[in-house]
């Protein structure tokens, strides 16, 4: 019988670590890389309209970078005819969506998650180009899905656009209004200062524990002690991102046009949704952990009976078939699945290629066909390249 006590230990734990093991960090890497957006895109989208022979290794590098962004603005250049369907493949195999941020902050509380971290970046990587030049060559299309061999199905594809209007002004801006609206632009501010305090202690903690490796962060509900006061930071900070999650509104996918449009033209607004992209990565990391707890605690399962289920080809296809789901709520579940040993490397590459993110939102909008056919285009190479890991015993 599950009694209170317990319950009431694994939400506030779960809490806890959700915001000082993985926001904190999530919160860096989101501002940095939103910053590095917001500081070159303009630059980065027009080169990749002149080199059109690169443009499936410049889309998985958009692709690659942490969070949806880069992965985002792709979607409506392909729409006005200016990248190649395959380009637009090679970006979401390589994107990692924002499930990146929990495997980074995993790398960098673990150090053995380092080389697992850069080897599912380079598969995704080698994955989409790969694939992105192959579907150029055979001349695959939404409109021939089986290439230039098969049947001609579906509308016709998106013919290029001739004026030189830049593709940033394409994207479409927030409305501003509702209360929603008011607490993510008024209460950003709040949220950046708990997590700042956050941090400071994260790293504090990894110093301690470098320096004793017994130490371990007690449950306390007094703030006047050094645990009850990290606590109560944890506690504070994840509620605090739950209220942002709530106040988005979007409940599996954080990053849209209007978000990325916001971000490319204002730096406060890239403050404002780098917190409302971390709050989004809080929340669907406390609900894995709590997932995984109380399945633990109410099955009677151990992590190693979980684990030994998450490794094999069931997995693998399982991992992809998770990825077919859009936006980044699922995958982050997944990804942090991997970091609690319940899958294993060959599933989480499937899943990291078969994930397109909050990319395929817009991609819905402007090109319908295009969006379904590119689930089922980026499914393929993920079970492929699963299967090889999975056969060749790869375990970094």
């Amino acid at each position: 019988m599950v009694t209170l006590d317990e319950v009431v230990e694994i939400v506030v734990i779960s809490m806890r670590d959700a915001f000082l093991a993985v926001t904190v960090f999530v919160a860096a890497m989101v501002f940095l890389f939103s910053w590095l957006q917001y500081a070159t895109s303009g630059r980065f989208v027009e080169y990749i309209r002149e080199k059109k022979k690169l443009q499936p290794v410049i889309g998985a590098l958009m692709g690659l970078t942490p969070g949806c962004g880069g992965a985002i603005v792709m979607m409506p250049m392909y729409a006005r005819g200016y990248v190649t369907y395959g380009t637009v493949l090679a970006t979401l195999i390589a994107t990692l969506g924002d499930s990146a941020f929990v495997l980074i902050g995993a790398a960098i509380t673990d150090s053995s998650f380092v080389a697992p971290l850069i080897a599912v970046h380079a598969i995704s990587f080698v994955a989409g180009v790969s694939w992105g030049y192959l579907v150029d060559m055979t001349g695959t299309t939404p409109r021939k899905p089986l290439g230039r061999f098969g049947p001609t199905i579906g509308q016709e594809p998106p013919e290029k656009d001739s004026d030189n209007e830049s593709i940033l002004d394409d994207l479409s801006r927030e409305e501003p209004g509702g209360i929603g609206y008011k607490i993510l632009h008024q209460g950003y501010l709040v949220w950046w200062s708990v997590t700042i305090i956050g941090l400071i202690f994260a790293i504090l903690l990894l110093v301690w524990s470098g320096q004793d490796p017994d130490y371990s962060l007690e449950l306390s509900f007094d703030p006047t002690s050094m645990d009850g006061f990290i606590t109560w930071v944890g506690l504070i900070g994840t509620s605090l991102s739950v209220i942002l999650y709530i106040a988005q509104k979007n409940w599996i996918g954080d990053d849209t046009e209007a978000t990325i449009g916001d971000k490319l033209h204002s730096m406060r607004e890239t403050m404002i949704h780098s917190a409302s992209e971390t709050a989004f990565v809080t929340f669907w990391v406390m609900i894995a952990y709590l997932v995984f707890e109380f399945g633990i605690l109410l099955s009677g399962v151990s992590e190693q009976d979980l684990s030994n289920y998450g490794d094999g080809f069931i997995a693998v296809l399982g991992a992809s078939i998770i990825g077919l789901i859009p936006g980044c709520g699922p995958q982050i579940i997944a990804i942090t699945a991997y970091t609690k040993d319940i899958i294993s490397f060959p599933a989480l590459a499937a899943n990291a290629i078969s994930q397109d993110g909050d990319a395929l939102f817009p991609l819905l909008v402007r090109h319908k066909a295009a969006s379904l056919w590119a689930t089922i285009h980026t499914t393929i190479p993920a079970i492929i390249a699963g299967v090889i890991l999975l056969m060749a015993g790869v375990n970094p």
